[in-house]
């Protein structure tokens, strides 16, 4: 089962669509038992098998994702809170909410209408919150008990000083994102885009989830001010609406 969900995921992580080859090579696995896994999942109609031998994600992802979707229950006011924001700032908006298993998962997802768009984004990302805009935003307003374990969650592969290292660094970040209202991501010299998230508050003033935008670097250095300005406007009207 888990060198299923392996396949399954080495295919949909793939900006294009992969050969079992291919797959084979990337996950270290025999190529017969590529191959019998790849006849199991097509044949659950997880994936299909084009012409060209390549894999994409089949019609029963979709059904998944659809249940997926409708779990989140997101109102469709603060959906279309999304949309304007994206409309406003030309940049891809998102909505996530923080999750009782400590995780924030973005739920709305709403592409900018510039032609050079962000990739790798999608409704259930999840993880990995102290790098994550949105996950900061959420983390700097929890106790401290709850934002180390949420941190931690994500960093079995560091040693006991490292994890401390960066907890601390994090403290110092998470002071500046409460004094100015929001935070950044810190993916701006590796991968080149930049997002900026704020937080949402619920009718008890407990943070509940983060509002934002997602955009080339290059872009959003040159309009950070106006950028800021939006997201924060966004939070605030997004906190009106799960307050009420």
């Amino acid at each position: 089962m888990e060198r299923a969900l392996n396949f399954l995921e080495c295919v949909a992580g793939r900006e294009s669509p992969p050969t079992v080859q291919q797959v084979a090579s990337e996950l270290g696995l025999n190529i017969t038992t590529c191959y019998h896994l790849m006849r199991t999942l097509i044949g659950r109609g997880y994936l299909e098998r084009r012409p060209d031998l390549t894999l994409t994600l089949g019609a029963s992802v979709g059904a998944l994702f659809n249940q997926y979707r409708r779990s989140f229950n997101v109102s469709e006011k603060l959906a279309a809170l999304v949309n304007d924001l994206a409309h406003k700032s030309d940049e891809t908006a998102f909505f996530s909410t923080l999750e009782p298993n400590n995780r924030v998962i973005l739920k709305v997802l709403v592409e900018g209408s510039q032609p050079l768009r962000v990739s790798g984004l999608y409704v259930g990302l999840t993880g990995r919150e102290y790098i994550r805009a949105a996950g900061k935003a959420v983390l700097a307003h929890l106790d401290p008990e709850r934002q180390r374990d949420m941190v931690l969650k994500d960093l079995g592969e560091y040693t006991k000083a490292q994890q401390e290292n960066l907890l601390a660094a994090l403290e110092r970040e998470f002071e500046v994102i409460r004094r100015q209202g929001w935070a950044v991501d810190a993916q701006e010299t590796t991968l080149g885009i930049s997002a900026i998230g704020a937080p949402v508050f619920d009718k008890d003033g407990k943070v509940c989830g983060a509002v934002g935008i997602v955009a080339p670097t290059s872009r959003m250095t040159g309009a950070h001010s106006e950028r800021v300005h939006d997201v924060l406007d966004a939070a605030r009207q997004a906190t009106g609406l799960v307050s009420t």
